[in-house]
């Protein structure tokens, strides 16, 4: 059986994954990236309709990679951010007072992956195996190894970036917590008649969150992505309903903000779960992205948090302290990485919960909690900070 050696293996070519393998060779790693799917195929591009909320911070970390002037053309930035609690007079608007620095950007997700991708076709430190599932993983103090079909592969670390469902973390046996959502959320795109001026919008209804994103516009048509979480029978039935019904209903929620939908280009739904991995390492080998933790949609930080992980691999390689894998890198990493994402797996979680209830109690205090956050210029600074991940 043929046998290959690199650095660093990534098991896993979602956003995430293929920054990682841009950052890592970029350090000079010889970078291996393994995926099931067949990406050489055309047939198997991804059809991902959903769109990614890159904050400022992963903007400024993909400039950093030489990626961002590839995928800026194709990014809607976000210069304010408007969220509602149930109607109009229950808000915060935040905005950036820095100059050349806004809140966000969208970009879809199926364009940020082909940029990607070519990229990483053309990058001598990048090799690529698509159409190869991982069978065994064994880890040694010196090297891990990774067996597909028809070859081996060792490194001294393994990345496993390959999402919720990882089967490098059902192999390895780490363990998580999970939640499952009574919701789901139904992603909707669409052409619009008023152009949304670049800002976004979070509405809390009391079957949960309502997300507007403006999108580049197409043709001369207005275009916007909406994230609406809801119970599973209603996205269901509105899944099974016509475009036109669908539209009526989406004119009902924000058509003083879109105007009339004038076409409904495409839905998805999905299931809603957020979870967090015992430990974020093993013996040469480490989570990132989304095999590492999920979080609830609530707050668009999901993906930007696993761009955070990528970013603290990054750091441990440029220090020069540890050795590329060993156990000392390993837990580093962990220690970086895991307390930020278990805050924000907690915040995220209550934060729907809190969202959810209509009780008096939980209404009032939601009122009030808004109107001092509004009128506290400090406080709503620190959030838009956060937000940006600056």
């Amino acid at each position: 059986m043929k046998q290959i050696h690199t650095d660093v293996v990534i098991i896993g070519s979602g956003l995430v994954g293929l920054v990682a393998a841009h950052g890592l060779a970029s350090l000079g790693f010889e970078v291996v990236v393994v995926d099931k799917k067949n990406f050489n195929n055309s047939k198997n591009q991804t059809k991902d309709i959903r769109t990614v909320a890159v904050s400022e911070g992963s903007k400024q970390f993909l400039e950093s990679l030489s990626l961002w002037k590839n995928l800026y053309k194709y990014s809607q930035p976000i210069k304010n951010i408007k969220v509602f609690n149930r109607n109009p007079y229950n808000k915060i608007f935040f905005e950036n007072s820095k100059q050349n620095a806004l809140l966000g950007y969208v970009i879809k997700n199926s364009i940020f992956s082909k940029i990607l991708r070519s990229k990483l076709s053309k990058n001598k430190k990048i090799k690529t195996h698509y159409g190869s599932e991982v069978k065994h993983i064994v880890s040694s103090h010196d090297f891990s190894q990774i067996s597909l079909k028809d070859k081996i592969i060792k490194a001294k670390l393994i990345i496993a970036a390959d999402g919720k469902n990882s089967t490098v973390r059902n192999i390895v046996g780490t363990k998580i917590y999970k939640k499952n959502y009574s919701e789901m959320a139904l992603v909707v795109n669409l052409f619009h008649e008023k152009s949304l001026n670049e800002t976004a919008y979070e509405i809390f209804y009391k079957t949960g969150p309502f997300a507007l994103l403006p999108m580049l516009s197409d043709n001369n048509f207005y275009q916007s992505s909406i994230i609406w979480s809801n119970k599973e029978s209603f996205v269901k039935h509105l899944l099974s309903s016509d475009k036109k019904f669908i539209a009526n209903i989406i004119e009902e929620r924000v058509g003083r903000l879109i105007g009339s939908v004038k076409r409904i280009n495409s839905r998805q739904s999905f299931p809603l779960s957020a979870h967090i991995n015992e430990k974020f390492f093993n013996k040469r080998l480490i989570y990132i992205g989304d095999s590492a933790h999920s979080i609830h949609p609530i707050a668009g930080q999901g993906w930007n948090l696993g761009i955070k992980d990528v970013k603290n691999v990054m750091s441990l390689c440029e220090s020069n302290k540890f050795e590329l894998g060993d156990e000392n890198f390993c837990k580093h990493y962990n220690n970086l990485s895991y307390k930020n994402s278990f805050q924000l797996f907690q915040i995220t979680d209550k934060l729907n919960s809190h969202f959810l209830k209509s009780n008096f109690s939980n209404r009032l205090l939601s009122n009030i909690g808004f109107k001092i956050i509004e009128n506290n210029i400090s406080m709503k600074d620190k959030i838009t900070k956060f937000a940006m991940g600056i």
